[in-house]
């Protein structure tokens, strides 16, 4: 697999495999032994109900990083791994 820098997916669009815009990555959660990414953290976009997911004090969405499919020009995640509120 491709490493990437963190810091040049930040404001990237994350899109559902259905087509919905989920919002814009503005930070990632990673493990502190071993590095690895454990979730996304994705400020929410103007199409979806956030209070339907699981979010921070800031209503930022929760995504955990192995529901990622794809990472191109956007952020292609598993709309059925995204947990519910």
């Amino acid at each position: 697999m491709t490493k990437i820098e963190g810091k040049v997916l930040l404001s990237r669009n994350v899109v559902s495999d259905r087509g919905t815009v989920i919002g814009k990555l503005t930070d990632l959660s990673m493990e502190t032994r071993s590095g690895k990414v454990t979730m996304l953290v994705v400020k929410p976009s103007n199409e979806i109900d956030a209070r339907m997911f699981v979010t921070n004090d800031y209503g930022e969405i929760f995504i955990p990083f192995n529901a990622v499919k794809a990472i191109k020009d956007v952020i292609i995640v598993n709309e059925t791994g995204i947990p519910r509120a």
